[in-house]
């Protein structure tokens, strides 16, 4: 793969910031397949890309034909949410919270909405912008203050939802069509009949994709996860019996970066699904490319108003999870992202 890296001038010279994102690398070796010219505009994160007589730019997993206005929405977690409710699509019960809002609104705001909940900030990302499974008054306060700390209060504003219990997806698509859905579990293990769950760990770290995608994440074996196999009455010399699957770790929003897997199932999600996506995209205008995260009961049945919520739509989504699931086929995502751009490149 392509080593790039983020760099600015410095008054004593030109140093190396950071590297470059696999996803942008992804988009880059792919562009070189087709006799696509590309060039990063020195000092940015730009890329400019030329094929034949046309000239495209991206931003990250962004192609230029996403609009402002688009990105935004995206963005803001909360604009994204009522864009969603005028479009009468499904979404978690919730409330936003202004940095200025008095602490008497944040306790009205918890004693409206069912249990669990989530809080998150509007416009962030990751475990220091997001706390789910919150039940009490002390978690939530402690999760609001957690936020502000990490953000700035004057920075911020929070987002407090009820919890949905469901299967979590994500959707990469595009106006036209869907790309890719791939299924993120917690870090888990298959049963071979005769291994210990030590050694398949072991064995799950030594996959090629595991070591090639920078997004994935070995599976470390420390207390919690020693204790969450106890509950299973479990330990790590288990042998569990084949084709069975054993959870090393609960649900949570940092899955993938405590070893989680993606699992691609495209071929199999209800014909409804796809309907709920086209109407995603179309209420979204100026979108050209979006990761969905989508929370379903169940994605092979039929969607209901209350079997699903989105959860998020990202502007800027990670290319290389859809590209390269450690279950199921692979995509090639990287050509649908050029494809979007110009349209007439050939797959080859």
């Amino acid at each position: 793969m392509i080593t790039l890296f983020h760099k600015r001038k410095t008054p004593t010279g030109i140093k190396k910031v950071k590297k470059i994102r696999d996803s942008t690398l992804l988009v880059l070796e792919e562009a070189e397949k087709h006799g696509i010219k590309w060039k990063q505009i020195p000092y940015t994160d730009l890329f400019k890309l030329q094929y034949k007589n046309q000239i495209k730019y991206f931003h990250y997993q962004i192609p230029s034909l996403t609009n402002e206005l688009a990105h935004y929405s995206c963005q803001n977690k909360q604009v994204a949410r009522n864009i969603l409710l005028n479009a009468d699509l499904s979404i978690s019960k919730g409330y936003l919270i202004k940095n200025d809002d008095a602490q008497k609104y944040h306790f009205e705001v918890f004693n409206n909405l069912k249990k669990p909940l989530v809080v998150k900030a509007t416009d962030g990302c990751g475990s220091d912008s997001v706390h789910i499974n919150i039940n009490s008054q002390k978690e939530y306060l402690k999760a609001i203050k957690d936020i502000y700390d990490f953000h700035g209060k004057k920075k911020v504003d929070l987002l407090v939802e009820e919890m949905f219990e469901g299967d979590e997806y994500r959707i990469l698509t595009t106006q036209k069509k869907i790309l890719s859905v791939i299924k993120r579990l917690p870090a888990n293990v298959i049963g071979d009949g005769k291994s210990t769950i030590e050694k398949l760990i072991k064995i799950k770290n030594q996959n090629p994709i595991r070591i090639k995608v920078a997004n994935y994440h070995k599976i470390i074996i420390d207390k919690n996860l020693i204790e969450f196999l106890k509950k299973q009455k479990l330990t790590l010399e288990s042998i569990v019996e084949k084709n069975k699957r054993v959870f090393l770790l609960p649900h949570s929003q940092l899955n993938m970066g405590f070893g989680g897997d993606t699992i691609d199932i495209t071929d199999k999600i209800h014909p409804t699904v796809t309907k709920i996506v086209r109407k995603i995209m179309k209420s979204m205008p100026g979108l050209s490319l979006a990761g969905i995260d989508y929370m379903t009961k169940d994605i092979y049945a039929p969607q209901t108003a209350d079997n699903y919520i989105i959860v998020e739509i990202n502007s800027s989504p990670s290319l290389d999870w859809n590209q390269y699931p450690l279950e199921g086929p692979k995509r090639k995502i990287a050509y649908e992202f050029l494809k979007i751009m110009f349209p007439e490149i050939n797959k080859g």
